[in-house]
């Protein structure tokens, strides 16, 4: 008989614990009756029911009396376990209005119905709660073929709704970044959560004043206006909101209540108005106070948990990140305004400073051309050479001057051009063969191929003769062997001229800067270092002017061609531009650019070897010898001739030079000019001073750049002086004497000096050693104690709450009271020893040697009382000692652990393993330097696992694979493991299958 009733029963078998709360239900105080008399069809639903994962409940009867399965318990939460047994609109009497008509389809249609992401408003935990649920009714027929009751197969959508929404309002914010003024980001970040009235039915930004004094409404969502006008005075407590000036002052999120702060409140997407706003700081690491403060009313119907509170959080980091950019654009759109009208007024000043230097120019030029021009004898040799030299430099500087007059004209718009029909042909030879007897004498070879059938040309003549003598000047200066090429030709519509020279060649990343104004390539050998670098940079604008093209190929080492191209015809001219041919194919301009060639011829070649030929000795009687060093021959002839009436004198061509004269002859002092080709003058003086055998040698260096800023560079290296052209005889000898006589003093010093220097470092390195190990044990101990800090508190909170729940047991209570004490003065001393070494500076980089046996050793006092609770065991032994943030990788470590220790069903196990890897292993990220070693550090544990499918999602910021009551967590744990790995320069990776536990693997670098 017993077997039978139990056998009538079997369909509440299990089912957990809403299996044995149906079974112990006093069903006949219900409509329903007995189990026992329960219709088939109701058993058959409860027994679906009871062995189903997925959340179902049933309705039966005309009152749809409530049976539910344990996955449907997370749904009702608040109502469980009084739901069972009650009538379906008792139990959701909040959202009835929602489900009964389709309940009332069912049961009197006969009709099924399936809902999917339905919005229900529950009241499940003590307030209205937003909720999202796909579910079907089914009707079940009874044994009169009518409709008795349903039965309702639920899938929760809350979670997956909302995180959706979040990104799709972070990705409308994306847009901030975008921006080009402050205004903009701040109306574009209010439109963007305009776009999610849920989350935030209103919006405001306010933009707070530099001093944090004051705040203005600058953009807003929800209001239809401003709910305030005009600024806020944030030191009037009467006036300014308190959530507001705490956001400023500290510096974090605020929430406040809204009680009438506004006339009318925003309801966004719901039917009632938020009760609950915050205010959150817009923050800038240049700011002592925000940027801005962002205030939001809140979805009255969300809980304001942390991961609402991350959400807003992330949206002000990503405004910041807007307002910041925006900021830094203006800043540079503001320099670049200023550097163009800095260009402005140089190029101004170049003009009126060009004109200016015209007249007296020509009033050095004239007389010395007249002293020139005078028959031989009424000068004696050393006269007519100065004089040379001097009509020579003056024709440079006039060469000059007309350059910078005429970029100005160009840049004006004045300098058009006078375009005639000219026998490109012809002009072009007789342009090039002013250059020939120059470049012969050099040893070069020298080819001139024009082709006499062109076309007509119309051209600028003046501007064309500036254009063959630049190239042909350069691809002399440049070319210390081999031959220079001219070959002008037709291609297509173009008359096209190139300039081939097998000289030094070009770098490929000068190239693209070749045509710029003022730029000069360093460092490269040639015939000297003198020029502006503009010339390239005016043939250009002069050749745009012709509406033509140029353009250079080169090879560094081989040599270059530059290429110029103009168009035959007068399509591309202005009527007004063309002029009658005058007859003329003169040069005059030629003087000028040959003559300074001419002068390169009688220098020494600058060759990167340095192996120029020796310069005697000058015939001073002084023991003293100074070298001299300097690109210009005109210029070393003149100081060799001053300096060696007081001292004997070598002179050498460039730095390399230098520097094996410097080893050769052991100079007293050395006078070098800065601008060489090779090595300038700076780096000669570099070498000088870092080797320890010439480090105390003089150097005197010579610069063209007035003003202090030329000489910090020298000084910082260690020039002894610095003599700025022009300068006269006297100083410049004043200068040496003075330096002579500083190095004379200095060697008489230098052994007593020595021997105090050796003995001062010896005391310095020993009180070192003694601040290094008095630092390092303060370091250690401060460290140890910021860990044992937590312990004491933990187990204060322990033993308050036994003491609560023993409070029968005065015994238990007195021994509770002496832990608490003695774990309160632990703490104490803890906290004195802190504040103590807290006091001291703590110098050194973020990245430390971190010893991973302590940082493991250290979680496991932390997480003492959480692993005695699970019984868990961690295993490791010869970790590693690693460079790395020992801030971050405690996190990382205690992430991973606590992670390893909450998901598990039984004792957790944990095993910690590391090796040293090579790059080429990770096959999985192409990326990677193959040459670099790693650490590879293995997590495993015994858990509950998860699908490899969602391996990469887990470390997705808000990525849970659990429910919130199925386990705990944020859901942001691992994503803050995968940022400091990254942080790190390093790799990471998970597997795992359910039930089999998880492996995470990661690789930094050694």
């Amino acid at each position: 008989m017993v077997d039978n009733e139990l056998k009538k029963l079997e369909f509440l078998a299990g089912g957990g614990e809403m299996g044995e709360r149906i079974r112990q239900f006093d069903w006949e105080k219900t409509k329903l009756g007995i189990p026992e008399r329960w219709p088939q069809s109701l058993k058959t639903c409860v027994r679906i029911m009871l062995s189903s994962k997925q959340p179902i409940w049933i309705g039966w009867g005309d009152e749809l009396i409530k049976f539910y399965n344990d996955a449907y318990i997370d749904i009702v939460r608040g109502k469980h376990p009084v739901a069972l047994g009650q009538p379906a609109s008792v139990v959701w009497k909040d959202i009835w209005k929602d489900i009964e008509p389709l309940l009332s389809r069912a049961m009197k249609k006969d009709e099924g119905t399936y809902v999917e992401s339905q919005l229900l408003i529950m009241e499940r935990s003590g307030f209205p709660e937003e909720t999202y649920y796909t579910f079907s009714y089914t009707p079940v027929l009874g044994a009169d073929g009518f409709p008795s009751g349903i039965i309702c197969y639920n899938t929760a959508d809350t979670d997956r709704i909302i995180n959706e929404r979040a990104l799709r309002t972070m990705q409308l914010l994306d847009t901030v970044a975008q921006k080009k003024n402050e205004q903009e980001v701040y109306a574009q970040a209010t439109k963007a959560l305009a776009g999610n009235p849920q989350d935030f039915p209103f919006s405001m930004v306010y933009k707070v004043k530099m001093d944090g004094s004051s705040a203005e409404i600058v953009a807003c969502s929800g209001f239809e206006e401003a709910p305030v006008s005009g600024l806020i005075d944030l030191t009037n407590p009467e006036l300014a909101a308190p959530g507001i000036t705490t956001a400023i002052q500290e510096n974090h999120i605020v929430e406040s209540v809204v009680d009438g702060q506004w006339k009318e409140i925003p309801k966004g997407a719901w039917d009632i108005a938020p009760r609950i706003f915050v205010d959150i700081p817009i923050k800038s690491a240049n700011r002592q106070f925000p940027l801005a403060v962002l205030t939001v009313g809140l979805n009255p119907y969300r809980k304001f948990d942390d991961a609402y509170r991350n959400f807003i959080q992330l949206i002000a980091d990503q405004i910041a990140l807007g307002v910041n950019n925006t900021l830094a654009y203006e800043e540079e759109r503001k320099r670049a305004e200023a550097l163009e009208a800095l260009d402005k007024a140089k190029t101004l000043f170049f003009t009126n400073i060009s004109h200016e230097f015209r007249t007296p120019l020509m009033l050095i030029l004239g007389p010395l051309e007249e002293l020139l021009n005078k028959p031989a004898g009424n000068l004696n040799n050393a006269e007519r050479q100065s004089i040379e030299v001097t009509h020579r430099n003056a024709l440079r500087l006039l060469k000059l001057v007309n350059s910078l007059l005429d970029f100005s004209r160009i840049e004006s718009g004045r300098h058009q051009g006078n375009f005639v029909s000219t026998d490109l042909a012809t002009y072009t030879r007789n342009l090039a063969a002013n250059f020939r007897s120059v470049i012969e004498s050099a040893d070069l070879q020298y080819n001139v191929e024009v082709d006499d059938n062109l076309p007509p040309v119309y051209l600028d003549r003046q501007m064309w003769e500036k254009i063959v003598f630049n190239l042909l000047s350069n691809a002399f200066k440049f070319t210390l062997e081999g031959t220079i090429t001219v070959r002008l030709f037709a291609h297509g519509d173009h008359a096209v001229l190139t300039v081939t020279d097998t000289g030094v060649g070009i770098p490929e990343n000068e190239l693209p800067h070749m045509f710029e104004r003022f730029h000069r390539i360093q460092s490269t050998a040639g015939r000297t270092y003198e020029g502006t670098g503009i010339g390239l940079s005016l043939i250009k604008e002069l050749i745009l002017l012709h509406n033509g093209n140029i353009e250079v190929e080169s090879v560094a080492g081989e040599g270059s061609c530059f290429t110029v191209s103009i168009p035959f015809g007068t399509k591309h001219l202005s009527h007004t531009q063309i002029l009658e041919d005058d007859g003329g194919l003169a040069n005059a301009g030629s003087n000028v650019y040959v003559q300074e060639a001419a002068a390169l011829v009688d220098m020494q070649l600058l060759v990167p070897d340095g192996g120029s030929p020796e310069i005697e000795a000058g015939s001073g009687e002084a023991n003293e010898l100074v070298l001299i060093v300097d690109d210009n021959v005109d210029m070393r002839q003149h100081i060799e001739s001053l300096v060696s009436t007081r001292y004997e004198t070598i002179t050498a061509t460039n730095g390399l030079d230098a520097l094996d004269k410097i080893q050769k002859y052991k100079p007293t002092l050395v006078l070098s000019d800065i601008m060489m080709p090779e090595i300038d003058g700076i780096e000669l003086l570099r070498r000088v001073k870092a080797n320890p055998e010439t480090s105390q040698l003089p150097v005197i260096l010579i610069t063209a750049r007035a003003g202090e800023e030329s000489k910090i560079e020298g000084y910082e290296i260690g020039a002894d002086d610095y003599l700025v052209k022009p300068f006269s005889s006297n100083e410049m000898l004043a200068r040496i004497t003075s330096q002579i006589k500083i190095q004379r003093a200095r060697k008489r010093i230098e052994e007593s000096q020595k021997l105090f220097t050796e003995e001062l470092e010896q005391q310095v390195q020993q009180r070192t050693k003694d601040l290094l190990l008095a630092n390092k044990e303060l370091e250690s101990f401060n460290y140890i104690a910021s860990h044992d800090l937590q312990e004491p508190l933990r187990k204060i909170q322990t033993f308050i709450h036994l003491i609560q729940k023993n409070k029968a047991d005065e015994n238990a209570a007195e021994m509770y009271y002496r832990k608490i004490s003695s774990s309160a003065q632990r703490m104490s001393e803890l906290i004195q020893s802190v504040l103590t070494y807290s006091r001291l500076a703590k110098t050194g980089d973020d990245h430390t040697s971190v010893d991973l046996n302590e940082i493991v050793a250290n979680i496991e006092i932390d997480f003492e009382l959480l692993i005695a609770e699970k019984q868990a065991v961690i295993l490791y032994e010869n970790l590693p000692v690693i460079r790395a943030n020992g801030f971050q990788i405690n996190q990382l470590f205690s992430n991973l652990i606590s992670n390893s220790i909450k998901f598990s069903t039984e004792k957790p196990v944990i095993t910690i393993k590391s090796e040293i890897v090579e790059g080429a292993d990770l096959v999985a990220y192409a990326a990677i330097n193959h040459d670099q070693l790693f650490h590879h550090i293995t997590f495993s544990d015994n858990g509950i696992g998860f699908e490899q499918e969602f391996s990469e999602k887990i470390f997705s910021l808000f990525q849970r694979l659990h429910g919130k009551h199925e386990y705990s967590g944020t859901g942001i744990g691992l994503s803050i493991v995968k940022k400091i790995v990254e942080q790190h320069g390093g790799y990471i990776s998970a597997h795992s299958s359910p039930g089999n536990g998880a492996v995470f693997n990661i690789w930094l670098p050694v």
